[in-house]
């Protein structure tokens, strides 16, 4: 487990705890001003802000099962229901009561009809793609208002089928950068799932690739920080990165962020890097071995 997984552990163990924000870099031994750079580098937020929008994010769900409004507002940190309410509404564009009261309307069907329209940006890939299913969950939310949502959906499985939700876009803006791809998943019976990433060159051969060979999810996990960190070289031509899922289950996938980090972070690439001489050898071929 590394750094970053125990303090994310710590924050979902006290994430309502008045002391978190304040305290937490102490309680791991940080400075407050070298902890908060670890966290925006890996997480890309603030601890502030991440612990805020989690806190708002789980309160919906605490809404919903019926948790007084002032009781949330204040579990939450607010000194007012209505400070706790201009939040919530700033995120999810409903006051809290409006919000209960629209998830009780909806019937199952339109719950399901609002979740599988069209996932901005997201796109179904894989081996047997027809065998998952690519949808928004309202309800199982790391921040925010939804999650990314792949299951498999087929009656039969076959050895190596995946399937995998993913983006391609253009190198031009990542090349001579080092580039993590990371998130957060969150796994219900699943053989194993993970976040790839991949640099193609023009001719679409992958220069550098990282699929969590070894640190891939299996069974049932809360939501996980996972991440992917590669170099893009100068010829690359596309970056491509998703959600991996080999076989059965379902995997939800939430707070990704695609951004250029210092050369410090490791590297995660998985493909041999041959490294050339850099000068010409045994041009008379008199060197015997």
């Amino acid at each position: 487990m590394t750094v970053i997984d125990v303090i994310l552990k710590d924050i979902e163990t006290h994430l309502f705890d008045d002391w978190l924000v304040e305290q937490l870099a102490e309680r791991h031994h940080y400075s407050t001003f070298h902890f908060g750079r670890l966290f925006k580098r890996q997480i890309g937020q603030t601890l502030g802000e991440y612990v805020r929008l989690r806190r708002l994010s789980v309160s919906a769900t605490l809404l919903r099962d019926g948790v007084d409004l002032l009781e949330v507002a204040l579990m939450c940190g607010y000194q007012s229901q209505e400070a706790y309410t201009r939040a919530f509404k700033g995120l999810y564009h409903l006051p809290p009561r409006k919000y209960v009261k629209l998830m009780e309307l909806m019937t199952n069907k339109e719950m399901i009809q609002m979740e599988e329209q069209h996932v901005e940006g997201w796109f179904l890939s894989g081996s047997h793609a027809g065998s998952y299913t690519l949808k928004t969950d309202s309800e199982i939310v790391h921040q925010g208002r939804s999650s990314g949502k792949i299951s498999f959906t087929s009656d039969t499985e076959e050895a190596g089928m995946f399937g995998t939700m993913m983006q391609s876009i253009q190198a031009t803006a990542y090349r001579e950068k080092r580039i993590m791809v990371a998130g957060f998943l969150r796994t219900e019976a699943v053989e194993r799932a993970a976040i790839w990433f991949r640099v193609d060159d023009v001719h679409g051969d992958p220069v550098q690739f990282d699929n969590m060979t070894n640190r891939g999810l299996t069974g049932d996990q809360d939501w996980t920080y996972c991440a992917c960190v590669l170099d893009v070289p100068l010829e690359a031509a596309s970056l491509h990165f998703g959600v991996l899922l080999e076989g059965s289950g379902t995997v939800w996938a939430d707070s990704f962020i695609c951004h250029e980090v210092q050369t410090s972070i490791p590297s995660t690439n998985q493909l041999p890097q041959e490294i050339l001489p850099l000068h010409p050898t045994n041009l008379s071929f008199d060197v015997i071995i």
